[in-house]
């Protein structure tokens, strides 16, 4: 062990630069990793001392895993992938420099889909409660195993931390939270809706300003409540 860590200590930490992620085949287990510009959904299932003690080890094991499905499911169909990140929450990577639009729709596909469209099979597990975080930036991912899984990577980035955070101020039914930078950024298509009120139709914001504090500095962030079904293709 002594040696390895020698080795590694002294070694450079080479990296590939793409927004390809099957070229995950060419990092090792030593000092090299991909590095990609990215939006970031962060994802949060909520309460989990209280699944644990409420539906003990193999209730909540078996829902993380139904998370996956459809996340994994959502994250295809949109252009993403999925990462496990830790027993209560996943990472779900758009590569891509500044399109937002389907890391956006992505989410809210996610949000239908939990919420509604499969409502009934998680129907048994009283206190589920989940939420997801957006930011946008660069990250870096090494492996922690042998194969060229990309659930099997360890990713690292500003933004990873910035979306965890904003996933904290996010619950039902604003399951979605973007970052300032990533509001400003929208097209009017992901902002505006039109509604009816008192019959005359309307422009209507879907995002509601929120202030919170990230690193001891007050910050804003917008959620939403909007959903999308999950054959939508707009």
């Amino acid at each position: 062990m002594a040696e390895k860590l020698s080795t590694l200590s002294k070694a450079e930490f080479k990296y590939i630069e793409t927004d390809d992620i099957s070229r995950v085949s060419e990092i090792d287990l030593n000092c090299s990793g991909i590095y990609m510009e990215a939006t970031i959904i962060f994802f949060e299932i909520k309460n989990w001392s209280f699944l644990l003690k409420e539906h003990g080890r193999r209730k909540v094991a078996q829902v993380y895993t139904m998370y996956n499905e459809v996340l994994s499911a959502i994250a295809k169909q949109t252009g993403a992938f999925v990462n496990c990140l830790s027993p209560n929450s996943f990472l779900i990577v758009y590569p891509g420099k500044d399109d937002y639009a389907p890391a956006i729709k992505g989410a809210m596909k996610i949000a239908q889909a939990l919420s509604d469209t499969f409502k009934a099979d998680f129907a048994n597990i009283n206190g589920l409660e989940f939420a997801m975080g957006m930011d946008h930036g660069h990250i870096m991912g090494t492996k922690c195993m042998s194969d060229n899984n990309m659930e099997h990577l360890s990713w690292f980035g500003n933004c990873i931390h910035k979306a965890h955070r904003i996933s904290n101020e996010c619950s039902r039914p604003f399951y979605i939270g973007v970052s300032s930078g990533i509001y400003h950024n929208l097209s009017e298509e992901l902002r505006i809706t039109s509604r009816r009120i008192l019959g005359i139709k309307k422009s209507v914001e879907i995002w509601t300003k929120v202030s919170y504090q990230y690193e001891n500095v007050k910050k804003h962030l917008y959620q939403t409540n909007k959903k999308l079904p999950i054959d939508d293709e707009s």
